[in-house]
């Protein structure tokens, strides 16, 4: 596990460091020990219901080994780097043939020397409680064909999202 997985997991158990890095990323990074370059600025992306965040060159914990393929290639491949930055759910569609629910927003982001971006896992809904990509899949959603399946493990970086039907 990367130092940036072991940050990124100190973050999803402790809520209070989580919110101290959320509100201040520099000062909790460099109190945590992360390496990133002097200069560069740290930013928090937090996941939600309808947003997911990825990084080229950050964590990789987690991502499943769908998600991870995408980003190896993107550090090999200029030209699909390139498509993935500037439209995600075209690229990865492309490469997958997956085709990603309307109302789900996908950012990646790329580790630079003056930027070092960090994901965050979507907090956990309160027990009981759906979210809106589980009650669409339920409801039958907006789409035509009975709903869209996401690639096997994205469940694992987003709680929402789910093939279940």
């Amino acid at each position: 596990m990367s130092t940036i997985d072991v940050f990124i997991s100190k973050a999803i158990g402790d809520a209070d460091f989580r919110q101290r890095l959320i509100s201040n990323p520099e000062a909790t990074a460099k109190e945590a020990g992360l390496p990133f370059s002097s200069g560069a600025k740290v930013i928090v992306h937090e996941n939600t219901t309808n947003e997911i965040n990825v990084v080229i060159g950050g964590q990789t914990a987690g991502l499943p080994d769908e998600a991870l393929q995408l980003l190896n290639k993107a550090q090999q491949d200029a030209a699909f780097k390139a498509r993935l930055l500037s439209d995600p759910a075209a690229a990865i569609r492309a490469e997958t043939g997956v085709v990603l629910p309307a109302n789900l927003k996908i950012c990646i982001h790329e580790n630079t020397s003056i930027a070092c971006h960090l994901a965050l896992p979507a907090a956990q809904p309160p027990t009981g409680e759906m979210s809106d990509l589980e009650l669409e899949g339920v409801a039958g959603g907006k789409s035509k064909g009975g709903g869209q399946r996401m690639p096997p493990g994205w469940d694992k970086i987003h709680p929402g999202i789910s093939n279940r039907r």
